[in-house]
């Protein structure tokens, strides 16, 4: 008869090994790649798994003991031929199960997919629920933003809300208990394959390519690869160089050929425009797949790329997963952007998957960006990547902002105070009285930077966690807010107490993305002004309005965080602002440096895409820093030959891979003798290694945020000659620490 040998999904490691099941009739037609659900254990219950083999098996008194396959969970294979050779070596690398490296390839949404019914969630009593909020009754952020989405957006499937809201299904529920929202079932409307919505306008038109442009895509599509083999290019192109349209025109060429294409960019980038673009030029053969989508959406995103309908998919990291069929071409815009490095188990970085499967497919990569990492460029100049270059802007009517350090110690001096310089001031006047726009980049969102204790200096910090609180300007009226980004804690204000002296007086300090929208409003109030960051974009169609709105010229200034810095393109901007620009070197992190450059950068670039020149203005209390010297006249060479000298004089990457392992525990006394105990154990093992492995010990030490969720943490890095070496030890520890009594969590790429 035959079976088959599974893996179970999101096996934990002491079930992270192969199981056999029959196959019963009427599911012949089972292979390799397919996801089937099977019983396991005494219970009956069942468990998803992937099917790595199908052999015939004659032993009748194996076949007694055998279970056989309950269902299928999806009438094709979850995965293609290349997933499954790579899926056990993304195990390795990343420190994982083989059952959790099968969750990263078939996402929960795969297995979870049904569509009898949805949970539709409502306010019982509209006027009342938002006098809660401005009475300061509720004390959890997440509850308030529950009862301000369905305030605004009416009656909203569950999923939808906990989405858009940030919210979880128990904080719903305590919502639900004090009589606040009602949940309902309602019969789920039939799904169809809905039309395509028709592109049109600029995201259909097409540029010729300049020179450079034309090379570039020569480059990479002269020559096909054959499966086993990769070639990678790191395409270097100032902001506005045209790096979409060598995008573009590759994935043209590639999908014509019969290649599939995965088109990655940072979640943060991943705007209406990006995504506009792509559509347009590239047909309806486009899926999308990004964490604004419901389970339902996803799926059906997921299910035209697995099919072959779709030969491009357009996402964040984890589109690196994604079952694309004869996969030729894997583009990385903003190849340098730390969101493709996972925060979370297994902590994987696409960019090291793209490279497994292209080794796989015989695909190309392209690494594209205007501020390259440095171990990227590093392996450029060293040949491993091959270089293109776009050493100038795309349009010839445009040309590279002027870009002006300003010293904010002079300017408060001045009475400017510490948010808007003079000279900034005076150049969004300028440019307002033209007709033209402003963009103002301020990495800090809230109300101010926080709340500092009068009287020994403290943050007001979050009773769980020991991280400074935000405030918050008043929700719908009612009184300012603290609030913890990390746990979602709330309290008024005035009801701060420090928790260093127990003292209740406290000043603000620093500014946010809310304070200098009011400033704004004072200094330039015949100006509209929309203001773009995590808390005022609650849904995915927010993105969409706040875009739209300020590309047609509704508003002439727009604020915000990251997010605005990437990934747009408004020609009617002559004048960026970048606030704070110290606060970006407040980090522990090593690549804080790189960082600050690249976000400068990049936010610098979205002036003057148009025909008029563009103005960039970089407030800091510190402008003679040799840095901001570098991001003012764009010389990423001079930044790169200083940075990559302390990079080899630090031991850093690209010289030596850095690796963490984090223990954590409730119990704070005993986390600090058992992340002792864990460091010795990692000296003395590394000690007794080759010297070529190069090993460095650091730690233990209390992690930037000690504490989380009422669980302490601590860290011991460990520098090596690669990575391979980092995951000796981790395998080493993983074998000696029982993990019911050791939390430990590894990352072998911890800078990033």
């Amino acid at each position: 008869m035959k079976a088959v040998r599974v893996i179970l999904r999101d096996a934990v490691k002491q079930l992270d090994r192969p199981f056999s099941y029959l196959v019963p009739e009427g599911m012949d037609k089972i292979r390799e790649g397919y996801m089937v659900r099977v019983p396991f254990g005494n219970a009956r219950r069942t468990k998803d798994a992937l099917v790595i083999e199908v052999y015939d098996e004659t032993d009748s008194e194996i076949l007694s003991k055998l279970k056989p396959v309950e269902s299928l969970v999806t009438d094709e294979p979850a995965m293609n031929p290349d997933q499954m050779e790579i899926f056990g070596k993304v195990a390795s690398r990343f420190n994982c199960t083989k059952g959790q490296a099968v969750a990263l390839f078939v996402p929960s949404f795969v297995s979870a997919y049904k569509d009898p019914k949805v949970t539709m969630v409502s306010l019982v009593d509209r006027e009342q629920a938002l006098e809660k909020v401005r009475s300061g009754e509720l004390r959890s952020y997440n509850h308030i933003r529950i009862i301000e989405y369905l305030a605004e957006f009416g009656p909203t499937e569950k999923k939808v809300l906990l989405n858009s809201a940030k919210a979880t299904a128990a904080q719903l529920k305590t919502v639900a208990d004090k009589g606040i929202v009602k949940q309902s079932k309602v019969k789920a409307l039939p799904e169809e394959e809905k039309e395509e919505e028709e592109i049109q306008g600029r995201f259909t038109e097409k540029f010729e390519l300049n020179d450079a442009q034309k090379n570039a895509v020569e480059a990479v599509t002269s020559t096909v690869l054959p499966q086993g083999k990769k070639e990678v290019f790191l395409l270097h192109g100032i902001t506005g160089s045209g790096k979409t349209e060598v995008y573009l025109n590759c994935a043209e060429k590639v999908v014509a050929a019969g290649g599939g294409v995965i088109y990655m960019v940072p979640e943060i980038s991943l705007t209406p425009q990006t995504i506009g673009w792509i559509k347009g030029r590239l047909g309806t053969g486009v899926a999308v797949l990004h964490s604004r989508l419901t389970d339902r959406e996803r799926f059906r995103q997921w299910d035209l790329i697995r099919s072959g309908k779709a030969k491009i998919v357009v996402g964040p990291r984890s589109g690196i997963f994604a079952p694309v069929e004869n996969l030729k071409l894997i583009i990385i815009d903003e190849e340098h952007d730390g969101s493709y490095k996972s925060e979370s188990h297994p902590r994987y970085n696409a960019r090291d998957i793209a490279m497994m499967r292209a080794s796989v497919t015989g695909a190309k990569i392209i690494l594209g960006s205007a501020t390259p990492s440095v171990e990227s460029f590093y392996a450029a100049s060293n040949g491993y990547y091959k270089y293109l270059s776009l050493p100038s802007r795309a349009r010839n009517d445009s040309v590279l902002p002027a870009i002006r350090p300003v010293d904010m110690k002079e300017q408060i001096k001045l009475g400017a105070g510490q948010i808007l310089s003079l000279p900034l001031r005076n150049a969004m006047a300028r440019a307002f009285a033209s007709g033209n726009q402003a963009m103002l980049f301020l990495n800090r969102r809230g109300y101010s930077r926080s709340l500092v204790c009068s009287d020994c200096g403290q943050p007001a910090c979050c009773v769980n966690c020991s991280v400074a609180m935000t405030l918050h300007s008043s929700v719908r009226g009612g009184k300012p807010l603290l609030i913890c980004h990390y746990c979602g804690y709330t309290i008024p204000a005035s009801e701060a107490e420090c928790l260093g002296c127990k003292s209740r007086k406290f000043i603000k300090a620093g500014f946010g993305t809310q304070q200098l929208e009011e400033l704004l409003s004072t200094l330039f109030p015949a100006q509209k002004i929309l203001r773009m960051d995590q808390d005022s974009m609650m849904s995915a169609e927010s993105y969409k309005e706040v875009t739209d709105s300020f590309a047609r010229g509704d508003a002439s200034i727009l604020i915000g965080t990251q997010m605005i810095a990437k990934g747009h393109d408004f020609p009617k901007v002559t004048v960026v602002g970048i606030l704070g620009a110290d606060l970006m070197l407040a980090s522990s992190n090593c690549k804080a440096s790189e960082r600050a450059f690249q976000l400068i950068t990049q936010a610098a670039g979205r002036a003057g895409r148009g025909s008029d020149p563009g103005e960039v203005f970089i407030q800091s209390l510190r402008p003679d820093l040799p840095l901001f010297g570098y991001a003012a006249t764009g010389d990423y060479k001079a930044f790169y030959n200083t940075e990559i000298e302390y990079r080899e004089r630090m031991h850093l990457p690209p010289f030596k891979a850095c690796g963490q392992l984090t223990i954590q525990s409730e119990d704070e006394t005993g986390l600090e003798i058992k992340a002792r105990e864990l460091a010795g154990y990692v000296r003395e093992f590394t000690s007794y290694q080759d010297e070529r492995y190069g090993f460095e010990v650091f730690g233990p030490v209390p992690d930037v945020i000690y504490e989380l969720r009422g669980r302490y943490r601590m860290n011991i890095m460990i520098k090596a000659a690669n990575k391979s070496a980092l995951n000796a030890v981790f395998s080493q520890v993983a074998k000696d620490f029982d993990p019911r009594e050791y939390q430990i969590s590894y990352d072998n790429d911890s800078v990033n």
